[in-house]
């Protein structure tokens, strides 16, 4: 584990985290966070109430740990701000998206993605779209398994955890599982991918949690609150990016080579892609150009 102590509140890694990101090794370290004004169950449950409908998701909490799509095991959202609240009996499972659409918690984000930069050695201007989650979730609850195309930095502040990391069986159930994630399923797992390791995880504990890499969690008997910070840096978002252009290609019948196969094809469905998000942007047509929002 990667850990030293400093004054930020996020993130607690030194610099030889910088490789274990260029790597993407999952990484644990500690943070300051729990117990933060804008992070208790009320700030949280407050927040709930001031998102709009589509930055909040609901799903029971008693389900398995591959539960497929998330449209199977969702629920309907009548008074988020009550139901956060009840969060210790009602077995639920809610998810805050995008918190960064508040200013408070935009500034929260980059005090803790610019802390991490600085103790890591990491250009901050190089830590890019980023983006905040928080979590709140029943006793007992799973977090079904999943991956991400961002960088994640999970910080756990109340209750504790079992965060299970999985791998692909090979290139060919990874290269399914994009395109599907691409297609509207998210990362979403029916069947949990082989278990590579645990990690137990309490107020003060987060683990690093790299793109494309098979995760989920189950909880203890206590109630979970939890924050996830997330970025893109030219690593993951040219991948990304190479990804989506694929998407729309083969929508077309074309056939298109995959995301690592050529420097210069991936540089120009880049470059393509960026341009396409910025003419969006400019005719109005919606959307931020952003390819890892979810």
């Amino acid at each position: 584990m990667s850990t030293t102590s400093h004054d930020t509140i996020g993130p607690q890694v030194d610099r030889t985290f910088q490789q274990q990101l260029a790597s993407r090794t999952p990484t644990r370290f500690r943070h300051n966070l729990a117990g933060h004004p804008l992070l208790t169950l009320d700030a949280i449950a407050d927040l709930g109430a001031e998102l709009p409908p589509a930055s909040v998701s609901a799903e029971i909490g008693d389900k398995p740990l591959a539960a497929g799509s998330a449209e199977s095991v969702a629920v309907t959202v009548d008074d988020i701000a009550t139901q956060i609240r009840d969060i210790a009996v009602n077995s639920s499972w809610f998810t805050l998206l995008h918190i960064q659409q508040a200013d408070r918690y935009q500034v929260l984000i980059d005090e803790i993605i610019d802390g991490m930069a600085a103790t890591s050695g990491l250009p901050a201007a190089s830590l890019r779209r980023r983006m905040g989650f928080l979590f709140a979730s029943s006793p007992q609850a799973v977090t079904a398994a999943h991956f991400d195309i961002e960088h994640s930095f999970c910080m756990q502040l109340q209750g504790t955890r079992l965060l299970g990391f999985g791998k692909f069986a090979d290139e060919e159930q990874r290269a399914r599982h994009i395109k599907s994630y691409w297609n509207g399923d998210f990362g979403r797992f029916d069947t949990l991918p082989e278990v590579t390791a645990e990690y137990e995880i309490g107020p003060g504990d987060g683990c690093y949690i790299p793109p494309y890499t098979p995760h989920w969690i189950k909880n203890y008997d206590k109630t979970s609150l939890s924050m996830t910070v997330t970025f893109f840096n030219d690593d993951n978002e040219g991948e990304s990016l190479v990804q989506a252009f694929n998407t729309k290609v083969e929508k077309l019948g074309v056939s298109p080579q995959p995301y690592g196969r050529s420097s210069g094809r991936d540089r120009a469905k880049v470059g393509f892609m960026k341009a396409y998000g910025g003419a969006k942007r400019r005719l109005g047509l919606g959307g931020s150009g952003s390819v890892g929002s979810h």
